[in-house]
C-alpha cells in the first residue's frame, strides 16, 4: 500500500503544470501545496469542530480542518466543495501546451473557504487534490494569468479570521481517465476528507 501511495505521490507532481497564457515557453512543474503537521496543542476556536480524518461528503457538505503553513500559522478552515465541473481543452485554445496535455480531460473544483481562526492565512495554499479513476491524488494547476472559465485559484492575501473566500482550482487529468473525488489533505492522505461528486 506504501508502495502505490509512493508511485501515485510521484504520478501526481508529473502532472503539475504552470500554465501560461500565450506564451512559447515550456510548461514547468508547479509545486504541490506544502502543508505541517498541525500541533497536537491547537484548540479549535470556541464552537468550531474539526471533521474526522477520512470522512467522506458530499459536493456542498462543509468540512473544518487545522491547516498549518508555518510553525506560526495554524488556523482551523471550513471548507465546502460547491461544484465540480468538466470542462473543455477548447478553453485552453489561448495556452502553449505540449501535447500530452492538450489531451487531458479538465476539471474546475469550486470551493468556499472560511477562516474559523486564530491565525491569519493571506496567500496560503489549497491543499485540494483532485483523485482520479486510478487513485492518483492530482494537484491543482498553477495558470499564470487570468482564466475567465475558472478565476480565483487562490487566497486573497488578506485572509484574516472570520474572511470567506469562494476558490476555482484546475485541474488536467491524463487522458482517459476522470475525477471520481476531490481530497482535503492538510497533513496526510489517511487524514483527508473527501467530496464525492
Amino acid at each position: 500500500m506504501r508502495t502505490s501511495r509512493a508511485v501515485a505521490a510521484v504520478a501526481a507532481s508529473a502532472m503539475a503544470v504552470v500554465l501560461v497564457g500565450c506564451s512559447s515557453s515550456e510548461p514547468k512543474p508547479a509545486p504541490s501545496p506544502t502543508t505541517a503537521e498541525p500541533s497536537k496543542a491547537f484548540d479549535p476556536p470556541p464552537g468550531v469542530s474539526i471533521t474526522p480524518g477520512g470522512t467522506r461528503l458530499a459536493v456542498g457538505e462543509p468540512g473544518t480542518v487545522v491547516h498549518q503553513v508555518a510553525d506560526s500559522a495554524a488556523s482551523a478552515i471550513t471548507v465546502t466543495v460547491s461544484a465540480v465541473t468538466r470542462g473543455s481543452m477548447k478553453d485552453f485554445r489561448y495556452f502553449s501546451l505540449d501535447a500530452a496535455t492538450k489531451r487531458s480531460s479538465p476539471y474546475y473544483v469550486r470551493a468556499t473557504v472560511t477562516n474559523d481562526g486564530p491565525a491569519g492565512l493571506g496567500g496560503a495554499a489549497m491543499p485540494l487534490f483532485a483523485v482520479d479513476s486510478t487513485g492518483t491524488s492530482v494537484p491543482a494547476n498553477d495558470i499564470v494569468g487570468t482564466f475567465e472559465p475558472c478565476p480565483v485559484p487562490a487566497l486573497p492575501e488578506s485572509f484574516l479570521p472570520g474572511a470567506s473566500a469562494d476558490l476555482c482550482l484546475v485541474y488536467l487529468l491524463p487522458k482517459g481517465r476522470t475525477l471520481t473525488s476531490v481530497s482535503l489533505q492538510t497533513t496526510t492522505p489517511d487524514a483527508a476528507i473527501s467530496w464525492t461528486p
